[in-house]
């Protein structure tokens, strides 16, 4: 059942350009190669976001093998890993709102924040796992946990300024 869901979320969010009354014109008119792009430019993004959930169950798996008495110091480094699918979500609505105007930088935009988020989502949670298990043992402190798991968010920072900074372009 979840991945069924996960693969209708997958599907919608890469269709719901395609398929908008209002673009499907300004679409119609682009090539066959921006089309190819602009929909592999949505489908990163949609990984962007799709990998956060990936990396929650790894980091809350981590969390829910910790001793109870660990648990509370464990909590922080192990919701760490969500946050790249917001930084997705948000690029994702402005790259909707501008794939008719502006499909190069939509383009660009999508794989700009969509891989960061992927990859840094991923070894987010590999870290907070670490991290996790080291607190466990008692042989990392809490914030020695949060930074180490805080270190990828600032690809996932950067590919979504950037794909910002591509957007917000005139």
């Amino acid at each position: 059942m979840k991945k069924n869901t996960n693969l209708f979320m997958f599907f919608w969010i890469v269709s719901i350009p395609l398929y908008a009354e209002t673009m499907q014109d300004s679409l119609a008119k682009m090539d066959i190669f921006i089309q190819t792009l602009l929909i592999i430019s949505f489908v990163t993004i949609s990984l962007g976001m799709l990998s956060s959930a990936y990396a929650l169950s790894i980091s809350l798996t981590a969390y829910a093998a910790c001793e109870e008495k660990n648990r509370s110091k464990a909590f922080v480094p192990a919701v760490l890993p969500s946050s790249q699918g917001l930084y997705s979500f948000v690029i994702l609505f402005m790259m909707m709102q501008q794939v008719a105007t502006k499909p190069m930088q939509v383009i660009f935009a999508g794989l700009i924040c969509g891989l960061p988020c992927f990859f840094s989502a991923i070894a987010q949670a590999k870290t907070a796992a670490a991290c996790i298990k080291s607190i466990n043992n008692e042989q990392m402190n809490v914030g020695g946990a949060v930074v180490a798991t805080g270190m990828p968010e600032l690809y996932a920072l950067t590919g979504l300024s950037g794909a910002f900074l591509f957007l917000s372009q005139a």
